[in-house]
């Protein structure tokens, strides 16, 4: 398994105390700017701000004479910069909106919490223009480096450090129908609302344990989740047959599955124009399920058993998710984005 993690590795870092002690080392054996870049692996304009931040005028006596000179030191640039940062950090919290974070840290810490640190960030930016409010990196930094009420535990998602995997070898195992090789252009495209991907969640893995079936809509995003007493073929069809009566309203063309054996029969369904199956270990096939699923994990996590779940409790998690602003939707949440679909 590969060690790489999937977060993106910042391109700078700021200096360190030890990396300024080496500076003025090999700055006082007379080594050059570019030398120091090169033997430090740092970009020379990183060394010249440097240089400047901690050089300060010296003077000595020499023949009798007062004579002025310029000379680095490490402490000095360490201290500088950490006035500088502090000033920084606290200067902007002091002009920002005090509703603002009061705002945030009221959202963020909701139980069922609809906003992401972001979403919250653009929709207060258009209701609330006159005020001075911290960007997303910004609300970001601060929350890692402990100057706000809300904590990395409070955004579960923003904890995670997912490893990659190393793709699994292709298989043989035969798909339960058509494979999503055969699916339009416009499913893929996703030009045409109606297209739907379907999945199980689990919960304990035990004999007779709730799991939770999960059926979200690739243009809006727009998701359905329903309890399942336990894992089955004919409960999930028979589950899938309630749900598009239920919503009556909404067009099911198409459903994208995997090739669980829960799956098998959902050919026999006569409420959906057409089935397909991803590959096999190609969860990536049906992205949008995935992606709702993950953040239902937000509020029911891995190996917590579904058994004691309410009908209530799990609508209102669906509702939190369904209502949430999403920067791939422009901000919109799905359902309001399916509220335009079925207007227009």
């Amino acid at each position: 398994m590969s060690k790489e993690n999937s977060t993106t590795k910042s391109s700078y870092n700021h200096l360190s105390a030890i990396e300024r002690g080496k500076i003025e080392a090999l700055h006082k054996q007379g080594k050059s700017q570019s030398e120091i870049a090169r033997l430090m692996g740092r970009n020379r304009s990183t060394i010249s701000r440097e240089l400047k931040r901690g050089t300060v005028t010296q003077m000595k006596i020499k023949n009798e004479k007062l004579i002025y000179y310029k000379e680095y030191f490490a402490e000095t640039g360490q201290e500088d910069y950490k006035n500088k940062r502090k000033n920084s950090y606290y200067l902007k919290l002091k002009k920002t909106s005090k509703r603002f974070l009061t705002n945030f840290t009221k959202e963020m810490k909701e139980e069922v919490r609809i906003h992401s640190v972001e979403s919250f960030v653009k929709r207060y930016e258009k209701e609330c223009e006159e005020e001075v409010i911290l960007s997303t990196k910004t609300l970001y930094n601060y929350i890692h480096q402990g100057l706000l009420e809300v904590k990395p535990i409070d955004l579960p998602r923003a904890t995670r450090m997912k490893q990659r995997r190393k793709k699994r070898p292709s298989t043989h195992k035969r798909l339960a129908g058509k494979s999503i090789d055969e699916r339009p252009k416009i499913i893929q495209d996703r030009t045409e609302f109606g297209h739907w991907e379907i999945d199980l969640m689990i919960g304990k893995k035990f004999i007779n344990e709730a799991v939770l079936l999960t059926i979200v809509e690739r243009v809006s995003r727009f998701a359905i989740a329903r309890k399942l007493p336990f894992k089955s073929v004919n409960l999930v069809n028979h589950e899938i047959n309630k749900v598009v009566k239920e919503f009556s309203n909404l067009d099911f063309k198409t459903i994208t599955a995997d090739n669980g054996a829960e799956f098998s029969k959902l050919g026999e369904l006569k409420c959906v124009e057409d089935v397909f199956y991803a590959h096999p270990y190609s969860s990536h096939e049906r992205g949008t399920n995935e992606h709702f699923n993950g953040l239902m994990r937000e509020f029911l996590p891995k190996g917590q058993s579904f058994n004691s779940l309410t009908e209530e409790e799990l609508q209102r998690y669906v509702a939190a998710i369904n209502n949430r602003p999403r920067k791939l939707l422009g901000f919109l949440s799905a359902s309001e984005l399916l509220e335009q679909l079925l207007a227009g």
